[in-house]
């Protein structure tokens, strides 16, 4: 047993010690992120380029491109020539082929490969700089990865050919030190608005640069390479900690019906017992993390809900599909499902005739049908189908996730989120 507890112990303090060079973003609101730009090259391309463009719309004139060239490429080069130095995107230079990035003036011409997570094309580097060379003899390939990486035999090696570029012709950087050093020792020097685009640039280089993950599995697999018993004993809570995972969900259904409990006469609601329709208590939830879901929840008829179909129920549920969240959803009782399982299935469409009777239990303003659902939301209150940090996602077990393994901050949790339901969904109720 002391052997769980030490490897437990060792492995949450690398935990502990990572999250505390954890990156702390500049903005809260960041339109890289917002947008998904971090993971588009050809966007990330974009914004640089008109960085180190002397006549970019960023107005700065040779500021990014002189210091690009003193800090990243190491190689000065005088105002004059900088300012009569042209900055390309996309540059083409056949039909298949077109360079991310290109810098050239009357004295060099400069080819930058950008990557980000595309793959490497045959033959890329040696045409690359087959092509630059005619133009400047002395010339390199700037290879931009996000962590330094070189480019493989692959894009160095010419097609249908033995000639390979020689490492000597490629200068590599990366997004994770050279830019990000780059631009961190001008924002003394830059003012608004073009500071805050270039802070959030930054922040979305430090989402695509991020190898904090990496450094804490090395950091672990040492440590369970330190003795047979720690690797022993990793082997047995690597197959314990599914059971824990779903022991966890339904500790927190377990809050969540003591909470809704003193709702229930206030609400007209009652705990449904018959139907048991994916029911967080069912066997079947053990597969939840075999599968895309198997909706654990927790439903809730809303009693004085009549329909001209008798079968026909409106019921509060709170469910967990990845993430955590609740609506008001329609049941029907009769309807018999077609794999055979027992009677009884959400409604497939709700049509006009069914939205005008729920529109007399339920307050039509809220209504936005989807499947089975009249209205739902997450337990921060909001409507979009996203990913929220503040959301429990049980799937990927996010922060917000794991902080439910303890008592105390699941209650809290919990609290907070039926005071939010009650406040989006229930106190709509008619």
């Amino acid at each position: 047993m002391d052997d769980y507890r030490n490897l437990l112990l060792r492995v949450s303090t690398n935990l502990k010690s990572q999250k505390s060079m954890s990156y702390n973003s500049n903005s809260e609101y960041n339109i890289f992120q917002i947008l998904g730009v971090a993971k588009k090259e050809v966007v990330m391309c974009r914004f640089l380029t008109d960085l180190l463009n002397p006549e970019g719309r960023h107005g700065c004139g040779i500021l990014f491109l002189k210091s690009f060239f003193n800090d990243v490429l190491k190689s000065p080069i005088n105002d004059t020539l900088l300012a009569h130095t042209d900055v390309i995107g996309e540059f083409g230079i056949d039909n298949e082929r077109r360079i991310d990035i290109v810098i050239c003036n009357a004295q060099f011409f400069i080819p930058i490969e950008v990557k980000i997570y595309a793959g490497e094309q045959e033959g890329q580097c040696y045409d690359y700089y087959e092509y630059a060379k005619k133009f400047d003899e002395h010339t390199q390939i700037v290879y931009l990865t996000r962590f330094g990486s070189e480019p493989t035999e692959y894009s160095r090696k010419a097609k249908d050919k033995a000639e390979i570029l020689p490492n000597d012709k490629i200068k590599r950087i990366s997004w994770e030190k050279d830019i990000l050093g780059w631009l961190s020792a001008l924002l003394i020097q830059l003012k608004e608005p073009i500071k805050s685009m270039v802070m959030q640039y930054m922040d979305a280089i430090h989402f695509i640069a991020d190898r904090r993950d990496d450094r804490m599995m090395e950091k672990n697999l040492e440590i369970l390479y330190e003795s047979v018993d720690f690797f022993r004993a990793g082997i047995q809570i690597e197959k314990h900690m599914k059971a824990a995972k779903l022991r966890l969900i339904g500790l927190v259904f377990d809050d969540f019906k003591k909470e809704m409990d003193i709702a229930l006469s206030k609400y007209g609601l009652e705990l449904e017992k018959n139907a048991n329709y994916y029911s967080y208590e069912e066997k079947q939830h053990e597969k939840f993390y075999d599968c895309y879901s198997t909706y654990p929840g927790l439903n809730y008829i809303v009693k004085r809900a009549k329909f001209k179909n008798s079968g026909l129920q409106m019921w509060f549920r709170i469910e967990i599909e990845h993430n955590l969240f609740a609506g008001i959803c329609l049941f029907d009782t009769k309807a018999m499902p077609k794999d055979g399982s027992s009677k009884g299935h959400p409604v497939n469409e709700i049509t006009a005739e069914i939205l005008d009777e729920a529109a007399r239990y339920l307050d039509r303003n809220i209504v936005t049908p989807a499947d089975w659902w009249l209205a739902w939301c997450y337990p921060n209150g909001k409507r979009q189908d996203d990913y929220y940090d503040d959301v429990p996602d049980f799937k990927h077990m996010n922060q917000c996730a794991i902080n439910l393994a303890d008592d105390q901050k699941r209650a809290e949790f919990v609290k907070n989120a039926a005071a939010v339901f009650k406040e989006r969904l229930l106190n709509y109720l008619l």
